[in-house]
């Protein structure tokens, strides 16, 4: 493993313009390809590699969204009997 082919995660932030503890979560959570925690001494980092940020597209952002009412009484309905 070559350690110059990969950047850690504030280099990572700074490149996707984006805060580290938002991309720290983004690492926590599995949302970055590629990513891995390699122990140094007695401490343990994050390795991104390289290339990553051609294919990178951020999460979305936000709570998902909640299907409408109207929506929801459709559906209801369909399978209700009369």
């Amino acid at each position: 493993m070559e350690i110059d082919k990969f950047m850690t995660a504030i280099e990572f932030a700074e490149k996707v313009n984006t805060a580290y503890p938002t991309v720290a979560k983004w690492l926590r959570e599995g949302k970055v390809p590629g990513a891995f925690r390699q122990k140094i001494g007695n401490m343990e980092i994050w390795l991104i590699p390289g290339d990553v940020l051609k294919d990178f597209e951020r999460p979305k952002m936000g709570r998902p969204k909640k299907e409408s009412k109207k929506s929801l009484t459709k559906k209801s309905k369909k399978g209700a009997k009369s």
